[in-house]
């Protein structure tokens, strides 16, 4: 039986001390232009929609977005942290951490990564499309929006390369943060997140 002054703590510092490193690396490479520390690895989307659903509600959910927000206006100036494409991709965030927020205690880890794949594809789409509208190298039809989402402009890395590695770093991340989460539960003896079976 576990004591109920134990059955829930507010704060999980092992995942907590994860979500502050992934902000530092986005510090690093923001400060350091020819950084090629772990190219295209972007852990934005499982820091918003996982490290919401990890964390307690003592923390409410635009930290995660606000602070990758903050970070942006100190090292790049408002004007390049706050024009339209940047803050469209801060609304996507924002909004992958608030649908997050609706389902702490209510996922499993293998829910949380079908979520944050879902947040990462929808991102991808979302930033492709808008490509696809303001850019002139594309034709304003479907094929050219298909070419948007898939082989991208020519002489450029295709655009599924983006995709694939979002999702590596995405799911690798989220995982990193859900594993901890449930060891550091198993420690405190606290009730953690189920593998596979919906947590009631």
């Amino acid at each position: 039986m576990i004591p109920a002054s134990r059955r829930s703590t507010p704060m999980l510092w092992v995942p907590l001390m994860l979500i502050v490193s992934a902000l530092a690396l986005r510090w690093m490479k923001l400060e350091s232009e020819g950084m090629i520390l772990l190219p295209n690895f972007s852990p934005w989307m499982a820091l918003a929609f996982t490290g919401t659903l990890v964390m307690s509600q003592a923390l409410p959910w635009f930290v995660w977005p606000m602070a990758l927000l903050l970070i942006n206006v100190v090292v790049l100036g408002i004007s390049s942290a706050l024009d339209v494409q940047s803050l469209s991709i801060y609304g996507i965030y924002a909004t992958a951490a608030f649908v997050a927020s609706r389902y702490r205690g209510r996922l499993s880890i293998a829910q949380g990564l079908l979520g944050v794949a879902a947040c990462s594809l929808t991102f991808y789409l979302f930033t492709n499309t808008a490509a696809w509208i303001t850019q002139p190298d594309y034709v304003k039809n479907f094929a050219g929006w298909l070419q948007a989402n898939t082989t991208g402009i020519p002489g450029f890395a295709p655009t599924w390369t983006f995709l694939r590695s979002s999702l590596l770093s995405d799911f690798g991340f989220s995982a990193l943060l859900m594993i901890a989460c449930k060891a550091e539960a198993r420690v405190r003896e606290t009730v953690s997140m189920p593998w596979f079976a919906v947590a009631r």
